[in-house]
This record gives C-alpha cells, structure tokens and sequence, in this order.
C-alpha cells in the first residue's frame, strides 16, 4: 500500500505545472454600507500612506498604489462612524499592508532578523519605545505615527485589544509552528480585528467573550483568510510559495485529486463559514435586542458588513490583479483565471457575460423582461397586467394613455396639457422638444 506522501506526488506535479483553473462563483448574502465620506477619508489615508513612504512618485507609481484600494474595507464596513476613526481604520490597512509585505518579500523571513522586526514593532504600539531609538524604516514610521492616533481615538481597553490583536498576529508568525492546523494557524495571522476596533466601536466584555460571539467571529475570520487564499494564490504561485488553503488541501486531503478540486472545496467552505457566521450573529442580535444592548447590536452590523467588504475588496484591488486591469471596476467575475506574473487574465462564457446584466440585476432572470418565454413569463406578465396596471381608462389619465404617440413624436397631447391623479392632485405637464430629425408637427 502506498504512503500518503507517494499518493500526493501526482498532485505535487500537477501543481508545479498548473497554467489555469476554473474560479467558481462566490455569491455571498450579506451587503455592505459605504460611508458617507469615502472619498475623502480614501484621498487623506492615502496621502498619509505617501508621506510615510518618504519618497517622490511618478504618476505612475502613485497611480499603482491608488489602485491597491487599501482604505476600501475599511468605508465599506460602517456609514455610522465618526470621520476621525474612519480615517484611523483606513491607515491601519495601509499599516498591515506595510507590516506585512516585508515577509511576503523575504526581507525578514525567520529566524532572529524577523524577531528583532516584530519585538520593534510591538515595543512602538505599546509606546515602551520612541522612533528615535529605532532604524529608520516605513513600518515603523507608519506604526509610531498611527499609534499616537490610536491612543487619543480610542477608549484604554478598545486600544489594549488592538494591541493585543497586533501582538497575537506577531506570535503567529514567530512561532512557525508547521504542526498546528492551518486554519488556526491563520485565524491568528489575519489582521482585521485591529481596523475594525480603529473604528470607535463600543461593547462589554462579557458579550465578546461569550461562546456565540467567539463562534461567530471566528467563522467572520475564516471567511476573510479563505477569500484572501484564493485571491492571493497566483501571486504567490510566481514567488513559488504555497501558503494558502487550495495548495494545503491539494497536498493534504486525500479527497482532492487535482487543483480544480482544492479551489472548489475552497469556495465551498467560504459559503459554509458565511452561513456559520449568519446563524451565531442572530443568536447574538436576538439576546442584544431582548437586553437593549444597542451599542453592541452596532458593532454585529459592522462585522456583517465586514464579510462583503473584504470580498469586494479582493475582487477591485489592483494588488491582486495588476494595474490598469479592465477587471478592477466590473464587481464579481468568475471564468477561466489563466495564470500570468503580472495581471489576472479571466476567460469567461461569452454566452453567460451577455446576459450578466440580468441574472444579477434581476435575480438571476425571475424579472419579466428578462425571464425566458414560457408558463413563468405568462403568469408573471399576467401579475403585472392586473396587479400593477390600473384597467380603468380615468385613473391612467389622458398623459399616459397617449405615451406611446408622445414618445414617437415628442410632444403632448393636443386635449390638455394637464391631468388629475385618482387623488385629485394635479400634475402640470410640460412640452419636450422632438428627437433629432423628427419633425415637430401634429397628425
């Protein structure tokens, strides 16, 4: 009988020579709120991202680093804010970005340089040490200028626990532990809790540390690191690393044959955790509410919108999808993901793209314009000719009657220029001027 290390040589081949994969749809039920000031919060977490960098851009590269879209999790997660902790969040995102690319570009990968990095790093949030006693590098300017930040922001235990969220994803990385599982291994290394907490958000201990709100926070995690995994694969395909759950399953799970498998059962267990999350975030609505806990009931929002947020983001960030790529403003996609270095390449259905526009705008073709011609159609055409349409000739009203002609020639009827609502109110009609070349006349 053969090991499980020789079954897997076949799926260690595949994935050395994989050129493409099938990326499935990953439809997710819970929406958003955008804040009312994204822009400018963007525009200023942006500019301060610049001036922490300390160097001159080209337009070229500022634009590069415009479309990383970092600031979007963060305005997508709250429109209830206050501007000064919205801003604060979004420069934490910059502050991950800036943390954490130095492992994903081997600056400081392992051993004693990577310990010296991150003892740096926690030593400038818990203020133990000043910037001038530390080198002079990007994360830590972005750290120590943030922090300061924080501190005023942030009521002393929200800014423990963020704190703390930094020092728990700092022990993650040094401990290098390949035994434990991977998801706990990456529930640890996910930095979101910080942006959330930048936020302003209020709550009792005693209701995040029940078994509910761990579960449910869990699940939020778990979703974020899964989307990140898929995303982030083909970028670290070309760096030749593996760290990411489709290449753990492939090299692991005896049910997954080849890649195309590992992505699937990926995007599966994403809408399993969304569904996870869902039902312990009503348990815990439904306790706030009996208990009149409305600061809390704010904060759960926050994480339901946190899950369709870091989705959105994933689909329009340029750090995943090269600059100037035609996909970054086109919402969801899916199709053929051909792997290339430097931009994400999807083929889709050309048959399935022409008809997008209806399957997402109108729940997937249930709409009458949309729906093909069928049982389906007729009852539906039949519901809106009798249950939207009035059938009585006064109360439609000499305007609409006549829309098909006024249409076609652009202009009124003759009879009158005003009509009654079956209200009584009267709605004065004004005259539009005739499409070009048609001739302003009467018949």
């Amino acid at each position: 009988m053969a090991s499980p290390c020789l079954q897997k040589l076949p799926a260690v081949e595949h994935l050395f020579a994989l050129t493409r994969f099938e990326l499935p749809e990953i439809p997710c039920s819970l929406s958003f709120q955008r804040h009312p000031e994204y822009t400018s919060i963007t525009k200023e977490a942006n500019e301060w991202a610049f001036k922490c960098m300390r160097r001159d851009f080209s337009p070229e590269e500022k634009k590069c680093l415009v479309q990383w879209k970092v600031p979007m999790f963060t305005c997508l997660s709250t429109p209830h804010a206050p501007k000064a902790n919205m801003l604060a969040s979004a420069k934490f995102a910059w502050l991950t970005a800036f943390l954490d690319d130095p492992f994903d570009d081997n600056e400081v990968a392992g051993g004693a340089l990577a310990t010296s990095y991150l003892n740096t790093v926690l030593s400038l949030c818990y203020g133990t040490a000043s910037l001038a006693e530390v080198p002079d590098i990007l994360a830590y300017r972005a750290c120590h200028d943030l922090m300061k930040d924080l501190r005023s922001l942030l009521k002393t235990e929200l800014f423990r626990r963020t704190v703390s969220t930094v020092e728990g994803w700092a022990r993650s990385i040094l401990s290098d532990d390949l035994t434990q599982d991977y998801e706990l291994y990456r529930r640890k290394n996910v930095f979101i809790l910080p942006l959330i907490y930048a936020m302003g958000a209020s709550f009792d201990d005693e209701d995040v540390e029940s078994l509910d709100y761990i579960r449910a926070q869990n699940a939020m995690l778990d979703h974020m690191w899964m989307v990140n995994d898929v995303f982030s694969f083909p970028k670290e395909f070309y760096k030749k690393k593996f760290n990411n759950l489709p290449a753990v399953l492939l090299l692991t799970d005896p049910s997954v044959q080849t890649f195309q498998d590992a992505v699937n059962t990926t995007c599966r267990m994403i809408q399993d955790k969304e569904d996870e999350f869902i039902y312990y975030r009503d348990i815990l609505a439904t306790n706030a509410s009996w208990n009149g806990k409305k600061d809390f009931l704010k904060f759960l929002d926050v994480l339901s919108c946190a899950i369709p947020a870091n989705l959105v983001f994933h689909y329009a960030s340029s750090r995943y999808h090269g600059m100037d790529n035609p996909l970054l403003g086109g919402g969801t996609f899916r199709g053929t993901w051909i792997l290339d270095p430097k931009c994400t390449i999807i083929v889709s259905d050309p048959k399935r793209t022409l008809h997008m526009p209806g399957e997402y705008s109108f729940y997937n073709f249930l709409d009458m314009g949309f729906a093909p011609y069928g049982d389906y159609w007729k009852n539906m055409r039949k519901l809106c000719a009798t249950g939207t349409i009035p059938s009585r000739r006064e109360k439609i009203g000499p305007y609409l009657l006549d829309s098909a002609r006024r249409e076609r020639w652009g202009f009124l009827p003759k009879r009158s220029d005003q009509w009654k609502r079956p209200t009584g109110d009267t709605v004065k009609l004004r005259r539009r001027c005739p499409p070009p070349g048609i001739p302003q006349t009467r018949t």
